[in-house]
Parts: structure tokens; C-alpha cells; sequence
């Protein structure tokens, strides 16, 4: 750490306050360096437990470095390894504010390919934590929440995971009775994910991503294509293409299509494990609103209910 940035930081800490005018200040001396460093994205994570009071700016610079540095700078770039999970959960170990530190981790399961299940759900308990703390549910939490569960490096991505639900369950426990108006709809939404959906999309993990590229680096050019042609004409194959230009990728895709609407149709239904699941979280008390859009939503999709999952919706 530099000694005018070890200045700032120092006096800041005393102040308990950060304007706009710090947080332009503390970006020059950390972005003055070829690269962030670590020791200076250690001391923001410190500064975001210790001060009190921050400017709008305070979250986007302390998520721009974080990001920048655990994401961009160290290797296995753009993917977040154990080791690096490890450092990050070990730096935030502490209580974050939820526009500083939390909406940094969150930036960094945006930004990167992947990242290790123990990292997704060290900043699940976080960004619950922290919304919970404020005991309402603002427009602003919602999006923050959304942002999280479908997070490019999460383990669920565009679905919904069983420990995902769970914590917004937890959310919606607490603070569902003092909640923004978005909240219902993106709840219900989620659970029934949870319940019901199949993601299609996985991320490429970093060894598959390097074997796709060693593939493309040794694909012929294209005076090797026309030279294999003259050498070896395929005239079936030919004309094939003339009049199927698109039968090889269709041929292609055709069992990854037949596999997806298999993982699709066992997903669908409602097991008896996921309906005893579902009635031991929404409890035997009134349904809050976010519970109600949840089983209408529900009602909406298995309008003849059976198995467990017909009291439920019966008396719901």
C-alpha cells in the first residue's frame, strides 16, 4: 500500500465517513499501480467494516477493485479457483455493508466463468445477512437478491438452487410482511424454478474452455480445406450440403436437444419430497403475500393437484 493511500485510509477510518470526493481520491492512488494489490483491497474490505457513513460511488469502487484484482489480475483469470474463494471468505469474514463489501462479492460471482460451490454459499449468507439486518425487503434488495441467484459463477445460474430457496424463504420470514411490491412475484417466481425447472445452460469450466481453444488453434486453414478437397473429393458430401446446408448441425444438436427435454420433463413434476419440503417452509400459520403468489402461481400451472401437494393447495 502506498503511504498517500495509506493516508486516506487511515484518516478515514478515524472519520467513520466517506464522501464522493474520498471515494475519487482512494481510486487514484489504488488504479495509480499498473495493477490492485492486494494489501489495498484488504484495506477497503477493513474500511467497509469500520466507517458508517458512505457515499453512493463507495460500492461501485470497492466492487470495480475487488473484481479487478480476485477476478481479472490473478490467475486462473476470469475464473475463481479454491484458492482464491479462500482468500476472499478469509478477507470477508467480517460484517460488510450491503452497498459496499456484499455488493462486491456479488460482483465478483457476476463477473467470473465459475466459482466453487463454498464461495456461492459464503456470499448467499451474506447478501441474507445483510438484507435481513435492514428488516425490509427495498426494491433495491430484490434486485440484489435476483442478481445473486442468477449470477453467472452460481452453481443454479439461470435456475434456482434447493439452498437458494431455502434462503429466501428465510428472507421472506423475516422481512416478507415489510417488502417492496416486486418482491411476490420475483419469489414466487424463484420457488417454483426451484421446483420445477431444468437449467439448459452450464458454464464451461476453465480445462474445458483451454481444450476448445487447443481445438480451434489446430483446425486447418483454409488452403489446407481446399487442398484435402482436391486430394479426396466428397461429392455425396457435396451435395448434401447444397440441398441440407444445415443437416450436420442439426445432427449436432440433436442429442443435446433430446437430452435437455428429458431433463426438462423429470423436472417438471412436484416429488413428494419437494411438496413436504414446500408445506414445512410456507408453516402451518397464515401465507404471507409472497407464500400466497407462490401457491397461486402453483394452483396456475397444476390445476388438478395430487400426491402431497393437494392439501396444500387446497387449503391455501
Amino acid at each position: 500500500m502506498n503511504p498517500a493511500f495509506s493516508d486516506i485510509v487511515g484518516r478515514l477510518k478515524v472519520a467513520g465517513r466517506i464522501t464522493a470526493a474520498d471515494v475519487l481520491a482512494m481510486r487514484g492512488e489504488v488504479y495509480a499501480a499498473p495493477q490492485v494489490a492486494r494489501e489495498d483491497v484488504e484495506a477497503l474490505i477493513a474500511l467497509d467494516t469500520s466507517a458508517h457513513d458512505f457515499a453512493p460511488e463507495w460500492g461501485g469502487f470497492v466492487a470495480d477493485a475487488m473484481v479487478d484484482f480476485v477476478v481479472h489480475q490473478q490467475e486462473p483469470e476470469d475464473y475463481v479457483d479454491d484458492a482464491k474463494a479462500a482468500w476472499l471468505v478469509a478477507a470477508c469474514a467480517g460484517p460488510l455493508t450491503k452497498g459496499g463489501g456484499v455488493e462486491a462479492l456479488v460482483r465478483v460471482l457476476e463477473t467470473a466463468s465459475t466459482a466453487p460451490e463454498s464461495l456461492e454459499a459464503f456470499v448467499l449468507g451474506k447478501v441474507k445477512a445483510a438484507v435481513i439486518a435492514a428488516g425490509r425487503l427495498a426494491a433495491d434488495d430484490v434486485a440484489l437478491l435476483r442478481r445473486l441467484i442468477f449470477a453467472g459463477a452460481s452453481e443454479g445460474n439461470i435456475g434456482v438452487t434447493r439452498e437458494e430457496a431455502d434462503a429466501l424463504f428465510d428472507v421472506d420470514a423475516a422481512c416478507g410482511a415489510n417488502a417492496d411490491p416486486a418482491w411476490p412475484t420475483f419469489f414466487a417466481q424463484a420457488i417454483d424454478d426451484a421446483l420445477t425447472a431444468v437449467s439448459p445452460f452450464h458454464v464451461e469450466s476453465r480445462e474445458d474452455a483451454q481444450r476448445d481453444d487447443a481445438w480451434l488453434a489446430s483446425r486447418p486453414g483454409v488452403f489446407d480445406f481446399f487442398k484435402h478437397m482436391v486430394a479426396k473429393p466428397d461429392l455425396g458430401g457435396a451435395m448434401e450440403d447444397i440441398f441440407h446446408p444445415y443437416e450436420g448441425e442439426r445432427r449436432e444438436w440433436q442429442a443435446a436437444d433430446d437430452q435437455m427435454e428429458a431433463n426438462e420433463a423429470a423436472a417438471a413434476p412436484i416429488t413428494d419430497e419437494e411438496a413436504d419440503w414446500l408445506v414445512q417452509r410456507l408453516g402451518a400459520g397464515p401465507l404471507s403475500a409472497a407464500g400466497h403468489a407462490l401457491v397461486e402461481r402453483l394452483k396456475a400451472q397444476v390445476p388438478n393437484p395430487g400426491g402431497r401437494l393437494k392439501p396444500l393447495i387446497d387449503a391455501a
